[in-house]
């Protein structure tokens, strides 16, 4: 995929993944967000992957940069991201498990910054923690599988944070498995 054509589809797809109504709160009282799970890219961030997050951004047409620093990968959105969101910083645990995606970038237009707060609001509905005035503020929505997303957009710097608060961990049985190993050729 062209560079020049990666960051309007990245916005494209945001936009999509991101554009559910708010009435699917109205029709329940149960939840408190219109989406039941944090979704980062169409892919729930409850036990996401490393592999599965990579292949997601790569089919976007992104590629990783070198970060240097062990459990953490970095992509560039392109030079306009989406929304202006521009960064992409991925932390994953020792079992490459997402534990933490930090969106950010320096969006100086508040247009931007309110469609994006608004994005958000339409998908999670109210948030759980903060407010949201014109799609601008400091927000927090809590799901049930353990997983948050903030929003901070009050400022130039914005950032989203996508958290896994218990991200998967493999874990060895210590049970031989005798039937496969007789199956091995």
């Amino acid at each position: 995929m062209p560079r020049k054509v990666a960051p309007m589809w990245m916005a494209f797809a945001l936009v999509a993944l991101v554009s559910k109504p708010v009435f699917a709160m109205a029709e329940t009282n149960e939840s408190a967000t219109s989406s039941d799970v944090a979704e980062l890219f169409g892919l729930p961030v409850n036990g996401l992957s490393l592999a599965k997050l990579e292949s997601r951004l790569e089919s976007m047409g992104l590629q990783s940069y070198p970060s240097y620093k062990p459990g953490i990968v970095s992509y560039s959105l392109g030079p306009e991201g989406i929304l202006g969101v521009t960064n992409a910083t991925i932390y994953f645990n020792s079992s490459k498990y997402v534990s933490q995606v930090l969106l950010s970038g320096v969006v100086e237009s508040s247009e931007k910054r309110k469609n994006l707060g608004e994005l958000l609001g339409r998908k999670y509905g109210v948030p759980t923690e903060g407010s949201l005035k014109n799609g601008l503020g400091r927000s927090t929505w809590s799901f049930r599988d353990g997983t948050t997303i903030n929003l901070r957009n009050t400022t130039y710097d914005v950032s989203i944070l996508y958290v896994d608060e218990q991200p998967e961990v493999m874990t060895r049985s210590n049970k031989i498995d005798v039937e496969a190993l007789s199956n091995r050729k």
